[in-house]
C-alpha cells in the first residue's frame, strides 16, 4: 500500500486524498518511508535557500542554554554522538534567531533531535543511513512549530495550559474512577503531562510507540496529541488504580525505560490509536485549543480549587524548572528506589475494555509483561498476552 503511494508521489496523494492519507498515517508509516512522508506532510518543499546559513551567523541569548542541553539530549543513544549534537545545536540556534518570540525552551531539543534522527532515516537500532540532513531538519522543525507546537514553548506556556485544562476535563468525563483515585492521592495531571506535551512523548514511552504517535501528529496535526494522551492514560488506568502517590510518580518517570524487550510496542501503540478513534473530543475543547496563542492572564490558572496549577519557570527552562536531563538515561533500581521495572502489564480484559465503548483489538501477536514490579513486591498480577 505505502509502496504504491510513494510511487504515485506522496505529495500528490496528500493533496488529492487527504482523509485517506491521514487515516493510513495514523496506523503507522513504514520506517523506510517515514522521513520522506513527514517532509511532504509538513510542506518542507517550500524551504527558502540561504536562510538557514544566514540565521546561524548571529549569536543570541539562548545559545549558551542550548549548548548546556546538548549532552542531555538522548544521552544513552550511542548514535547521537558529538557530531549529531553539533547539528542539533545549529538547528536550535537558527530557530531561536528566526523566532525570537519563542527562542528556546527545554523540550525543544528532543523534538528537533528526534526529527534529525528520522531525517537521516535512522530507525534507532542502527546508525544513520545517510548523512546528517541538518538544514532539512531545520525546516521540518520550523513547519512543526508553525503548525501550533510553538505555543507549548512561548512565554507563559499558553498552549500547554490549555492542553492541561482540556486533558483534565476529558479524563474526568471518560475515566471518572481514575480521576477520583488521582484526587484521593493528590496527583495532578501536570506531573506527567508536561513531559508528554513538551517532548511529544519522546521522553515518556519506548521509541516504537513514540514513532507511531508522531506519525499521527506530524501527518494529522497537533490536535491528535490530546486524544492520544487520553487514550494512553486509559490503557494504563487499571495499573494506576492500584498505585499510591509516590508509586504513580515513579511509574510515569520510568515508563520509557522500565520495560521488557519482549514487548511488541508497535502493536501496543496501535491499540492506543484504536482507542483514540473511539474518543470524541467535544467541539468546544477543539475550538479552545485551536485559538491563536498569546500571553494569557495567569489569574485564570491560579483560581482556588483548580486542578491545573500555575506554572513557574526561568527563561529557557521547562515548566517544571527541572529540565529533562533524565530523559533517556537507564536508571538503576538503586537510583530510583522503588523503581517500576515492568509496566506494560495490563491484562487482556483491561486492554480490550478500554475502547470508549467498543473493542476492536486483535491482540493475538501482542506480548505484554504479566505484572508491574515495584521494589521486591509484585503489585499487579494478571495473565499476560502471549
Amino acid at each position: 500500500l505505502w509502496k504504491s503511494m510513494m510511487r504515485r508521489g506522496i505529495t500528490s496523494f496528500i493533496s488529492e486524498r487527504p482523509d485517506d492519507f491521514r487515516r493510513r498515517a495514523c496506523r503507522g508509516i513504514p520506517s523506510q518511508f517515514r522521513a520522506e512522508v513527514w517532509k511532504a506532510a509538513l510542506g518542507c518543499q517550500h524551504a527558502k535557500p540561504g536562510v538557514y546559513q544566514e540565521l546561524l551567523s548571529t549569536e543570541n541569548k539562548w545559545l549558551r542554554i542550548i549548548e548546556i542541553d546538548m549532552p542531555r539530549t538522548f544521552p544513552d543513544d550511542p548514535y547521537f554522538d558529538d557530531k549529531q549534537q553539533q547539528s542539533l545545536l545549529r538547528v536550535l540556534h537558527a530557530y531561536s534567531n528566526m523566532c525570537p518570540d519563542v527562542g528556546y525552551c527545554q523540550g525543544m531539543n528532543y523534538v528537533a533531535g528526534f526529527l534529525l534522527l528520522v531525517a537521516q532515516d535512522g530507525d534507532f537500532t542502527s546508525g544513520p543511513r545517510r548523512k546528517a540532513e541538518e538544514e532539512e531538519t531545520f525546516w521540518m522543525f520550523v513547519a512543526l512549530m508553525d503548525r501550533g507546537l510553538s505555543g507549548f514553548y512561548q512565554r507563559t506556556f499558553p498552549l500547554l495550559r490549555r492542553y492541561l485544562a482540556a486533558f483534565d476535563e476529558l479524563v474526568a468525563e471518560t475515566m471518572p474512577e481514575l480521576q477520583s483515585h488521582f484526587d484521593k492521592e493528590n496527583v495532578q495531571h501536570a506531573v506527567y503531562l508536561h513531559q508528554w506535551c513538551l517532548t511529544l512523548f519522546i521522553g515518556s514511552v519506548p521509541r516504537p510507540m513514540a514513532l507511531t504517535f508522531w506519525d499521527a501528529i506530524v501527518c494529522g496535526g497537533l490536535e491528535e496529541l490530546l486524544p492520544i494522551a487520553v487514550s494512553l492514560l486509559g490503557i494504563l488506568s487499571q495499573t494506576l488504580l492500584s498505585l499510591q502517590f509516590e508509586e504513580i510518580v515513579r511509574f510515569f518517570q520510568s515508563m520509557r525505560t522500565g520495560t521488557k524487550e519482549s514487548c511488541n510496542f508497535t502493536s501496543i501503540a496501535s491499540m492506543v490509536m484504536d482507542a483514540r478513534e473511539e474518543l470524541v473530543v467535544p467541539e468546544h475543547i477543539m475550538a479552545q485549543l485551536s485559538e491563536p496563542c498569546e500571553e494569557e492572564d495567569l489569574s485564570m490558572w491560579t483560581t482556588p480549587g483548580a486542578r491545573t496549577p500555575a506554572i513557574d519557570f526561568e527563561e529557557g527552562e521547562s515548566p517544571s524548572g527541572q529540565g529533562f536531563g533524565f530523559i533517556g538515561k537507564s536508571h538503576s533500581v538503586s537510583s530510583l528506589g522503588d523503581y517500576v521495572q515492568s509496566w506494560w502489564e495490563d491484562t487482556k480484559e483491561s486492554l480490550q475494555s478500554f475502547t470508549f465503548g467498543k473493542s476492536t483489538y486483535d491482540d493475538s501477536d501482542v506480548k505484554l509483561p504479566a505484572s508491574i514490579i515495584i521494589g521486591e513486591s509484585q503489585v499487579h498480577t494478571h495473565e499476560p498476552l502471549w
